[in-house]
């Protein structure tokens, strides 16, 4: 039995941090992953594939991301197709899921009971409302005698991460009991990074990121058991079309400007890349000045870019102070801005450095 096991689609993300343009480009980017699902569902001759939850953003979503969910869902051919949901698309009554029309080798995974998925018994735990507070395995039955190939899909959680004992987790999943029934595999969703608890249970990750702070996201898991009680072989294949990046970065030379600009110009498919960017340290007004201007212009070339130049100082050297004019009501300004020691000050001796500047590069 060889299947692929993916989750957290999320299809019809809003990505409101983005411009309305750029964010309709990267939602646009996500169906087209899932195409890319199904032509590797193709080439590794997959029995089927999981959807452990997520495969919408919310149920709220309108007839064009549930039409494009559908026809990215066509790319399977006649590959089975299990849809789990999750919390983001619970099998409540407004679900989106129940509204897709789905082609035939497609499958909503809405009842607790399991299903023939090729070789294997596929048993679906799937989430009927946001936050469930009982374990959404906990129906799963003990293996029964002459059973074959045994595969849980289930989303949630398996580590409870609160310290206080009497909090009531939602979503929390006991995989290790459920691993002692006798499933040979428990497939999960929920954790956007692809993540191994033990032998027989995995999280895929999102197949494409939503935030920098995910950890190795952007894949999904082949799986392959040859036999009840079979150990599983489990292959992680990237499939995400965008990039997501952290720069974080000490200056303390003002060449390091000059060598983060190389780094940007040599990223492949900026238009699908998101880089979240920091830089700590100190370098000459000149230097931060250089800065500035790349951050605006990589703005505008990279499909998202977040800067933190916060941490980056800018101490006035003698060829900054050199180009800005030491007479009268500006000399006086000057020392009194570099006699401040505030942030206030130093960000207003900045900005007075690049009208400064300005004012002399403008053709006369």
């Amino acid at each position: 039995m060889r299947f692929i096991h993916t989750a957290d689609w999320q299809l019809g993300l809003k990505l409101r941090y983005l411009s309305p343009e750029r964010a309709a480009q990267l939602r646009l980017l996500r169906f087209q992953t899932v195409r890319a699902i199904g032509a590797l569902a193709r080439e590794v001759r997959a029995d089927g594939v999981l959807v452990a939850g997520d495969v919408l953003d919310d149920n709220a979503l309108g007839r064009d991301a549930l039409q494009q969910t559908s026809d990215a869902l066509r790319s399977f051919g006649d590959i089975p197709v299990g849809l789990l949901p999750g919390n983001h698309d619970a099998a409540t009554e407004d679900g989106a899921l129940a509204r897709l029309e789905l082609p035939g080798n497609v499958s909503l995974l809405f009842r607790r009971e399991p299903v023939r998925f090729g070789a294997a018994l596929v048993y679906p735990c799937p989430l009927l409302r946001r936050h469930e507070i009982d374990d959404p395995t906990a129906w799963l039955p003990e293996r029964a005698a002459g059973e074959g190939i045994r595969i849980a899909v289930a989303h949630g959680g398996v580590i409870n991460f609160s310290s206080d004992t009497d909090s009531v987790v939602p979503n929390l999943i006991d995989a290790d009991r459920v691993i002692r029934k006798g499933f040979d595999y428990l497939a999960l969703g929920d954790w956007h990074g692809t993540f191994r608890y033990n032998a027989r249970a995995w999280y895929p990750g999102a197949p494409e990121p939503t935030r920098f702070k995910e950890a190795d996201p952007g894949a999904v898991l082949i799986v392959e058991i040859d036999a009840p009680g079979s150990e599983p072989r489990v292959e992680r294949r990237q499939v995400a079309q965008t990039h997501w990046l952290t720069l974080d970065r000490e200056m303390t030379e003002d060449g390091q400007v000059d060598e983060l600009r190389t780094e940007l110009d040599g990223l492949p498919e900026r238009s699908q890349t998101l880089v979240n960017l920091r830089v700590r340290g100190a370098v000459s007004m000149a230097a931060r000045d250089a800065l500035e201007t790349l951050v605006r212009e990589y703005s505008e070339r990279l499909a998202y870019l977040a800067p933190d130049l916060d941490a980056l100082q800018a101490q006035p050297r003698a060829e900054d102070l050199a180009r800005m004019t030491a007479e009268g009501f500006m000399a006086a300004g000057v020392a009194r801005l570099q006699s401040g020691g505030q942030p206030v000050d130093a960000h207003a001796l900045q900005l007075l450095y690049r009208l400064q500047r300005e004012a002399c590069d403008a053709p006369a």
